[in-house]
């Protein structure tokens, strides 16, 4: 009996000193916390969340303070993830009623927001469209969580990867013949190139300029080129300035509209006809400035992604300007 009250009691102490060592441990931070993705994609304008931070046995909740934004290339810190930008939203739909700037406006709404933000509690990282004016490129954060049981740096703990979205996309395109001063004997015409080009700065605006092989322009000042009279033009999906004619091009300003695919509208009214969808455009080099002596009839579906100037150019491959 003597014994086994020996052994209860070393074990009754052993419990005891245990208690009694555990009791001085407040919490645990562990030093192998992680995101739950080695290296996110993140898109240029889209929105893209990661999980929080893996805590990994650390007591909870952890409070995560981003500290740097680092470029992996170059090794150089960057502070133009928290830079804010005005960004776009829809309220409401967008129809072919809403025609001035006034009601335009009245259905969209306009927020700044930074291209990342980190939330403090748990260290979920996220992106906003705002990344469409970050540089495209490898990046890595670094960051310092803390809980009850104190604090610790992780460095490069998430790498994220920044991909250049496209510009503009064309969806659809298109080009027939047809004879000079009549609705007749459309041929087939394939003997073209879209190219678009964007530049970021200079105004909000879409130019469209036609030329032939050699690059010459179309004058639509002089007639040269002209809209088809029952279908729409890129001036019926972008109606809220009016369409700049020069010798060399058509000239569409756009509203500021950051963040949204333009044109805007989901359709649009050519006399007493609704056109709906894509924003399809036509338009006409007319026959007796083309060396074919015919009509020249370009059609297509365009979508621009940024603010800035964009110019649109369709050259006829085998035409030259008569």
């Amino acid at each position: 009996m003597k014994k086994r009250s020996f052994i209860l009691g070393i074990a009754s102490l052993s419990i005891f000193v245990f208690q009694a060592c555990k009791s001085d441990q407040i919490g645990y931070l562990s030093e192998n916390m992680r995101y739950n993705v080695a290296n996110l994609q993140v898109n240029q304008g889209m929105v893209v969340y990661t999980q929080s931070l893996i805590a990994n046995g650390s007591t909870t909740p952890l409070t995560v303070n981003l500290l740097n934004v680092r470029n992996k290339e170059t090794g150089e810190l960057t502070t133009e993830f928290f830079k804010e930008h005005e960004i776009s939203t829809y309220l409401s739909e967008i129809t072919w009623r809403d025609t001035t700037l006034d009601q335009l406006n009245a259905k969209i709404g306009k927020a700044k927001y930074a291209a990342m933000t980190l939330n403090t509690i748990g260290g979920r990282v996220g992106f906003s469209p705002a990344t469409q004016f970050v540089k495209p490129g490898q990046y890595s954060i670094d960051v310092e969580v803390s809980n009850i049981a104190g604090s610790r740096t992780f460095k490069n703990i998430l790498d994220f990867n920044v991909i250049g979205a496209k510009k503009d996309s064309v969806f659809f395109k298109s080009c027939t013949s047809s004879d000079y001063g009549a609705e007749a004997n459309f041929l087939p015409y394939t003997d073209y190139e879209i190219t678009i080009e964007h530049q970021p700065e200079g105004g909000n605006k879409i130019v469209y300029i036609w030329e032939d092989k050699n690059g010459k322009p179309f004058n639509p000042k002089k007639g040269e080129v002209i809209k088809r009279g029952d279908r729409p033009t890129f001036k019926n999906w972008s109606p809220y300035y009016p369409e700049q004619v020069s010798d060399t091009a058509l000239v569409y300003r756009y509203p500021d509209v950051s963040g949204l695919v333009y044109p805007i509208m989901n359709g649009t009214y050519v006399g007493s006809e609704y056109w709906s969808g894509d924003p399809i455009s036509y338009y006409r080099v007319i026959g007796t400035a083309t060396s074919l002596g015919r009509n020249l009839n370009p059609v297509s579906t365009i979508k621009f992604y940024r603010s800035g100037t964009y110019i649109v150019r369709f050259r006829f491959l085998t035409v030259t300007h008569s």
